[in-house]
């Protein structure tokens, strides 16, 4: 199978690329500004995925069997500070992606985000109605709507969660974050009381490719890891794994206490049926989910002497870990 990956240069993206390598696929990887370097990936190209004229003249001529769109603004910030290119890349790219491949008869797989939701009820279902609070929700939740209205058939819209794992760079995943604020002497300040549901990496990408493999999977989904946790639980958690003090590294805090917590969703749960019964690939738990954690790069010299702990590295799934 040609698939044609967008948002490669990306955390998700970039697995994706090398799940559908894995799975035997041929690949052409979009970045944004330059060319994503991926292990095995032979075809990679700097794209403009909101130039229209380019995007249809692309596809037209690579004919690709799937679309994965990983390419997006991913946070409320960055959509406040560009909310006209929130907009185009959001809503409009997937819209425009839905119509191509409807054209080509090729399936789309666009990744959204459990955000459309309010957050008020949690333990959503893929039926429940979108209720976003915020511009990026926003955006994301007429992109759903658009990509199910051109794809009908062909599509396949997978809300998910906070993405764990190993980075290249060594700070896209949930505890690389979390070391960056302790190497520099920082404690994390974490909600007890917003709840999310982390997926890692490379389990959301072997999800994604299955569903382009099965015809059969359209429609609104729902992926992400089994365990419901608050901020504050993950962090402490992140942090007992890797033998660090907790109790000195993660402060609990309420978002009654932060009056900006308004415009962030408190319970972000997502109930995995019908997909978890369809696919080979399983949900993991979060305790599955650290044993494949690393300390992040740059981290060692502050892990090891805080720790007492030597950190060694080997090679896997091309990053020197």
């Amino acid at each position: 199978m040609k698939l044609v990956v967008t948002g490669a240069s990306g955390f998700l993206g970039r697995e994706v690329c090398l799940a559908a390598l894995r799975r035997g696929h041929e690949v052409l990887a979009l970045g944004g500004a330059r060319a994503p370097t991926i292990p095995g990936v032979t075809q990679a190209r700097a794209f403009d995925l909101c130039s229209e004229v380019a995007l249809e003249a692309l596809l037209l001529e690579e004919f690709p069997h799937a679309v994965v769109h990983c390419a997006a603004l991913p946070t409320i910030e960055t959509c406040l500070a560009d909310p006209a290119q929130a907009q185009r890349l959001n809503t409009e790219v997937p819209k425009k992606l839905a119509q191509l491949c409807f054209h080509l008869g090729a399936k789309l797989v666009h990744l959204s985000t459990d955000t459309v939701f309010d957050g008020v009820a949690g333990n959503y279902q893929p039926t429940d109605q979108p209720a976003p609070l915020n511009l990026y929700g926003e955006t994301k939740a007429a992109a759903e709507v658009e990509v199910l209205r051109y794809g009908r058939e062909h599509a396949a819209v997978l809300r998910t969660s906070p993405i764990s794992g190993n980075s290249v760079g060594g700070d896209r995943g949930l505890h690389e974050r979390l070391f960056a604020a302790w190497k520099d002497g920082k404690a994390a300040t974490l909600f007890t009381d917003e709840i999310r549901q982390p997926v890692e990496v490379s389990n959301l990408a072997d999800v994604t490719i299955e569903i382009c493999e099965r015809t059969v999977l359209s429609g609104l989904f729902h992926w992400a890891g089994t365990e419901a946790l608050s901020r504050h639980e993950l962090g402490v958690r992140i942090a007992r794994h890797f033998g660090l003090d907790a109790d000195a590294l993660v402060r609990p805090i309420s978002r009654a206490e932060v009056p900006s917590a308004a415009a962030r969703p408190r319970d972000l749960s997502l109930r995995l049926h019908p997909l978890a019964g369809k696919l080979r690939t399983p949900a993991q738990s979060f305790e599955e989910q650290l044993a494949q954690l690393r300390v992040p790069r740059g981290c060692e010299n502050w892990y090891e002497k805080v720790t007492g702990r030597k950190v060694v590295r080997r090679l896997e799934k091309g990053i020197d870990y």
